[in-house]
């Protein structure tokens, strides 16, 4: 493997036969950015398994790769953000080459799993040939793709895909054999929505994989600075809130909280938030900085006394469960969150500092209470959101998974 795979792998080595896959992962997303299809991957590579990963190819990147013991096949497309027609123009053209792929390459001709990435639902289509040879699908549902749809296009025209959203994710989940979902909460939505058949729905989490991001820092014993430290790290649209975090943090700091916030990803609202917090006047207390590797990631938060999560409440978001949470609570860091329904069936009201999603003014009484409060709490809170994610703790998320493999691989 070349330098950059030993470093995003270091205790994985590339296995010497790869004509012939037992898994595909299909994803209309990017590879190794995309946490969730990595950690799945390379599960099911750790269990002897030839794996394949289907994925977008951005600019520069090789059509063909083997990262660490996963062969990475990066089909050509885009993921951009536009109106409906353009998601569903993206979306087919990617479908079809995914379909190509799986019917005419002899390395997929004796694939035993197609695991389906989500979003879109139907991209589990591009899966049939290999599941007229008999292949096993898994839908791996990341969203609840009629309450994205609801949420991103509101009114008439909002109303009728958001009814064929749900027609789509019926017919997906009826094409599966096994559905995965990423939440208790969605799996209980899932619940209400009958697909006239038996159906296997299996919880498994975005729970940190501590081999890839890392173990938990060490318990802070004094501040470090003389001001709070607040991190955000992810992409910087809408329905995150990061605008949201950038006036609490100034309002907190025309308040006299010691705060500064730091700012670590790239999106399409990124120089339309730079242009916010200098409106503001918060440049001293709001700075940007560039994305990094996911391997640089934990270091780079742990330099942090907190993470925030702002992120939006709509119809979607109240059946999320942030990524960005998870790693904070993994890392044993302290949390800022918007108070989204589903986090209360996760976290206790002592184990973070909530704010009323949306509300600026809120979230610099949150800041400000952070700021006060002594180091003891400080731990107390964030040992108390450890214990309370053990049960869904990274490990155990994987064994879940893998037994999902076993079943459908008849155990071979």
């Amino acid at each position: 493997p070349s330098k950059v795979q030993r470093l995003m792998f270091p205790v994985m080595s590339v296995q010497p036969e790869k004509h012939l896959f037992d898994v595909v992962h299909l994803a209309f997303t990017h590879f190794p950015a995309d946490t969730r299809v990595k950690r799945e991957a390379l599960a099911a590579a750790g269990s002897n398994r030839r794996v394949a990963v289907v994925v977008l190819r951005d600019p520069g990147q090789l059509e063909e790769e083997d990262v660490g013991p996963l062969l990475v096949v990066r089909l050509s497309g885009s993921k951009t953000r536009g109106g409906p027609l353009t998601y569903v123009s993206q979306y087919l053209g990617f479908i079809w080459r995914c379909r190509r792929l799986l019917a005419s390459d002899p390395r997929f001709r004796a694939v035993r799993i197609v695991h389906v990435h989500t979003l879109p639902d139907f991209l589990v289509w591009a899966a049939t040939p290999a599941r007229r040879r008999g292949a096993r699908i898994i839908l791996d549902l990341h969203e609840i793709f009629p309450e994205f749809t609801a949420s991103k296009y509101p009114g008439v025209l909002g109303r009728l895909a958001t009814q064929i959203a749900r027609l789509l994710e019926r017919d997906a989940r009826r094409r599966a054999d096994v559905t995965i979902t990423v939440n208790r909460p969605i799996q209980q939505l899932l619940g209400t929505r009958d697909i006239d058949r038996p159906e296997r729905v299996v919880l498994v989490h975005n729970s940190a994989d501590p081999d890839d991001f890392g173990p938990p820092r060490l318990p802070d014993t004094e501040r470090r600075t003389g001001r709070l430290e607040l991190v955000y790290h992810g992409t910087l649209t809408p329905l995150y809130g990061v605008d949201i975090a950038i006036r609490g943090v100034a309002l907190a700091a025309t308040r006299g909280a010691p705060v500064h916030l730091t700012i670590l990803g790239d999106g399409s609202e990124r120089h339309a938030l730079a242009r916010l917090a200098s409106n503001l006047g918060a440049d001293l207390v709001v700075t940007f900085e560039a994305p990094i590797p996911q391997r640089a990631l934990r270091e780079r938060l742990c330099r942090a006394d907190a993470g925030i999560v702002p992120t939006r409440l709509n119809g979607m978001t109240r059946y999320s469960l942030s990524n960005k949470l998870l790693e904070y609570v993994h890392l044993g860091m302290p949390i800022l969150a918007a108070r989204l329904p589903s986090y209360g069936q996760y976290l206790g009201e002592d184990s973070a500092w909530y704010w009323t999603p949306g509300d600026p003014e809120d979230l610099a009484r949150a800041i400000q209470q952070l700021t006060a409060a002594p180091m003891e709490e400080r731990r107390g809170r964030a040992a108390r959101a450890q214990h309370n994610l053990e049960a869904i703790a990274w490990p155990s998320e994987r064994a879940r998974l893998l037994a999902v493999y076993r079943e459908l691989l008849g155990n071979a």
